[in-house]
């Protein structure tokens, strides 16, 4: 057991919870995406899903929460949709007992601030047909945005790129329809998409640190962009 759960461990450090940088499961920057963070840290990790919510995640690539895209995807098509519910228990169990050091969180932005209400006119005319104007999501098909991990992360990129080129999760038997995000590339500027992220970083009780125009041009100029 202890080996199966190890050899998981790697491929969710390769595949969601990255390999750069010390903090151990905490996420980092891995082909041009930020991994997320994977620990039991109920904030920016995953220490408010459950057991099951966790495993069903792991099974089928959804979960109230969100579904699983990009290398993650591969990771639950390829591997951990074929692993035994045990197997998948033990691995849940382990990842939410990580516990990292709590790290205070940033003020969320002002409601008034002019970033925020840029962003919430470019959110309700986007994103909140399918995210909801309460960034509820819809479960097991469009990911919650208030209180996501995703969302807290110290890094945007993978909400940039996401958001400039789109993306598409995975598609298993335990959920097959595999939901496509569209790409905004051609009908957002880089004004507008740093404003819609900050906002959506800092509504519902979120709070992490603005977007820039800086970081979405850094994002469009990279070679492997899109």
């Amino acid at each position: 057991m202890r080996s199966v759960i190890a050899a998981l461990v790697i491929r969710l450090k390769i595949s969601w919870g990255a390999t750069r940088g010390p903090p151990y499961l905490q996420g980092g920057l891995l082909q041009g995406w930020y991994a997320p963070n994977i620990t039991g840290e109920t904030r920016r990790g995953i220490g408010e899903w459950s057991i099951e919510k966790l495993v069903a995640y792991l099974k089928t690539g959804a979960n109230t929460y969100t579904v699983a895209s990009g290398g993650m995807g591969e990771e639950v098509v390829h591997s951990s949709s074929h692993m035994t519910e045990a197997d998948l228990d033990a691995v849940a169990v382990y990842l939410l007992s990580v516990k990292p050091a709590v790290r205070q969180s940033p003020l969320p932005l002002a409601a008034t601030d002019p970033r925020m209400t840029a962003g919430q006119a470019l959110y309700k005319d986007n994103c909140a047909p399918c995210h909801t104007d309460a960034g509820t999501g819809a479960a097991r098909l469009f990911p919650r945005l208030a209180g996501s991990p995703a969302v807290h992360a110290d890094d945007p990129t993978t909400l940039i790129r996401t958001m400039l080129y789109g993306s598409r999760a995975a598609a298993t038997d335990g959920a097959p329809t595999g939901p496509m995000m569209p790409a905004f590339l051609w009908r957002l500027g880089d004004a507008q998409v740093a404003a819609v992220i900050t906002y959506i970083r800092n509504a519902w009780g979120n709070a992490a640190s603005p977007v820039s125009t800086h970081q979405v041009r850094e994002i469009k100029s990279e070679p492997s962009a899109g």
